[in-house]
């Protein structure tokens, strides 16, 4: 395993509050005004967040033929929906455990008229039964690692899944904000409507930090094959895995 390093400051008081992890549990995740709300805000102003993971998922399946991609959390369904708009041949799934999301996401791939290859339903990340092992080209992820419980389990599940040699990029949020990721993060919140922005505080307040990162992927099937890209705001794992 490898990583690319920042240098690192605590998470200012009146960004993230303690230093110390919140597990972030949101109850909006099934309010259909807020959903709607953070689906309208992140297509607006979150596709830098998550080009990352496009162009790895692009590039790393450039020689595969309509790949699989499976998409953990995918909320409002943007990643998946942008990957099927680039590529015509590619199949995404989305999995996420708020019926609302999943509703919304499903609205949003109708809109943009990739519903015949995309789609999302109701799932847990830490059991995907629906899924034989092995079938998989990759699975991606943006937002949800701090949601897993216990992360080891999903990566678990995700090794069993992929392919030999598929591919797997996930990134998230840091709680070890860099000062310009402080910087950052106070002056971006101000642009989203109060629930969304409290919301995100909350979620930035569960989120881990690089080291943390760092030690969950060493006890997981993924530290062979896994690359940690830190960021000043969020951090990337990555790679391809080797069975």
């Amino acid at each position: 395993m490898s990583n690319e390093t920042a240098v690192t400051s605590p998470a200012p008081e009146d960004v993230t509050g303690e230093i110390s992890r919140i597990p972030h549990i949101e109850p909006l995740f099934e309010d259909v005004e807020f959903v709607s709300e953070y689906s309208r805000l992140t297509k607006r102003y979150a596709g830098a967040d998550y080009e990352p993971i496009l162009k790895f998922a692009l590039a790393e399946l450039k020689q595969v033929e309509q790949p699989r991609v499976l998409e953990l959390g995918p909320g409002p369904g943007w990643i998946g929906i942008s990957l099927a708009k680039r590529r015509k041949d590619i199949r995404v799934t989305g999995i996420d455990i708020s019926n609302t999301y999943v509703d919304i996401a499903n609205e949003n791939a109708a809109h943009e008229g990739v519903d015949d290859r995309v789609d999302f339903r109701k799932g847990d990340a830490c059991s995907l039964d629906d899924f034989a092992d092995g079938t998989l080209d990759a699975v991606i992820s943006n937002q949800s690692f701090h949601y897993w419980e216990p992360p080891t389990a999903v990566l678990r599940e995700v090794a069993r899944v992929l392919k030999p040699n598929g591919v797997f990029c996930i990134g998230d949020d840091r709680r070890d904000l860099t000062f310009l990721a402080s910087f950052i993060v106070l002056l971006t919140k101000w642009f989203l409507t109060a629930s969304v922005r409290e919301s995100w505080m909350r979620s930035l307040q569960g989120s881990f930090t690089a080291a943390e990162v760092k030690e969950i992927i060493e006890r997981s099937e993924l530290k062979h094959d896994a690359q940690i890209k830190l960021y000043p705001r969020m951090f990337f794992v990555q790679g391809r895995l080797k069975k």
